[in-house]
Order: C-alpha cells, then structure tokens, then sequence
C-alpha cells in the first residue's frame, strides 16, 4: 500500500539561553496575602525600600509599569512572602520568582517572638529581607525561539475516514477595557470595579497562558497584536477577542 510523508511544523518555544543580563525590575505585591484584608504594618513598602536600596527599579503589582517592563515581563523578578504558622513565633522568608514561575532565590527565614504584631512583623521581615543584601546579583537568562519539524506517516487516501468539517468559531466579546495583575504563577484579569473575570498560569510559551474563566478552561493567546480566548464548546473551538492590559 502507497504510503505518504507529511511533515508538519510545530512552533515550540525551545529555551535556548544566548545570553544573560541582570534584573532590572523587581515587582512587589501591595500587600502580601497572609495579610488578607487586615494592616500590612508597612510590609509592602519595607520590602520596596529594601530592594531599590539594592539598586532595582522597583513597582507594587498596582501599578502601571513602564512600557520596557509591560512589554517583557522577564526583565523583572516578583516578591512572594510566605509566613509559617506558629503561635508563639512569626517566621517569615522571601522568595524571588521569575517570570517562568520558577523560584531564584529563597531568603534566611526571619523570627520575631515579640508579641505584638507590629514589632513581630517588622522585625522577621526585617531579618529575611536583610540576609538578602549584598546577594542578588544574579542573572536572568535571555531566551530565543526555535523551531521544530516534526515528520509523521500519514494513512494513504484509501485509509481516510473523513470527518465533518469543523470550523473554528471567532467572536468578539464587549469591548470592556480589562487589566491583569500579576500573581505569584501568572495574572488575575480583572474589570475596572475590580471584578476577577478570569485567571491566568504561565506556560512555557511567550503569549500564551492556560486561561481559566468561570467553569471554562481554555487558553489565552496572542495573535496579531490582539489576544483572544480559546477554549472548546460542542467539539468547536470558540475564540474569543479579549481587550486586556498587561
């Protein structure tokens, strides 16, 4: 039987390193989330004083980023506090997250056995952020995409089943102008109330994250300087243009 080679072309977002360059950025929440909607006792701020003091351009998540920063996210590494649950003791330690969501640096765990809470918290967030100074001269890794080609046999025409023709479904949602906030593994899209309108996780690829809105799972993608929805409805893939800010 007469057997036929297709190739096809898979752009993969291949990480091969050509250079490295320091950190320029460094992106801090405007209050770290054990705090919930309670006092940070200036947490936030400390930790931003901190880093520009190490010689980084530093911005709380809130804020509107410099074209440079919103256009190449990996130019800056994000601030994630964790605090370990202890009664007597406040612990507290940093860690440093790349635009990956792989962590770079993790800092000396900071404790305080000060009861009241303003004291506890400045002083172990005072040690962590301190067993950092001096050290974060690392680098980032600039990345470059490659492509891949795959061959595979394909049936002959003999052995084709051929299967409806399903059409990819393009739409437009209102134009409601969206904004994404960075989180510790990718971005809450939200509205101007602010209402969460979807979730997004960083993949491995540039524009492209896995896209949770509701109870749909899909993806979010950039094509031709738009981004859009993509997820699967009745066997039909459904894209949907979303107006969102980075």
């Amino acid at each position: 039987m007469m057997k036929r080679w297709l190739v096809l072309v898979f752009v993969l977002c291949c990480t091969i390193t050509f250079a490295q360059e320091r950190y320029k950025y460094v992106i801090v929440p405007k209050k770290f989330s054990f705090f919930g909607t309670g006092n940070d006792y200036n947490a936030s701020l400390m930790t931003k004083s901190f880093f520009e003091s190490e010689g980084f351009i530093v911005y709380f998540d809130t804020d509107n980023f410099p074209a440079e920063l919103a256009n190449n996210r990996c130019l800056a590494f994000y601030v994630n506090a964790i605090k370990q649950k202890n009664i007597f003791i406040t612990k507290i330690n940093f860690e440093l997250i790349d635009c990956t969501n792989s962590v770079i640096y993790t800092s000396v765990q900071g404790t305080s056995r000060e009861k009241d809470f303003l004291n506890a918290y400045n002083e172990s967030i005072r040690i962590a952020l301190m067993s950092m100074k001096g050290k974060l001269n690392f680098k980032r890794e600039q990345k470059q995409q490659s492509e891949i080609f795959v061959a595979v046999e394909s049936p002959s025409k003999s052995d084709v089943v051929p299967d409806p023709v399903k059409e990819e479904s393009t739409k437009n949602t209102d134009n409601k102008q969206l904004f994404a906030i960075p989180t510790a593994n990718g971005f809450k899209v939200v509205d101007e109330e602010p209402k969460k309108i979807m979730v997004l996780y960083n993949t491995s690829v540039k524009d492209v994250y896995i896209a949770e809105k509701g109870i749909i799972t899909g993806v979010l993608v950039k094509k031709e300087n738009s981004w859009f929805f993509e997820y699967y409805q009745n066997d039909q893939l459904i894209s949907d243009k979303v107006a969102v800010k980075f």
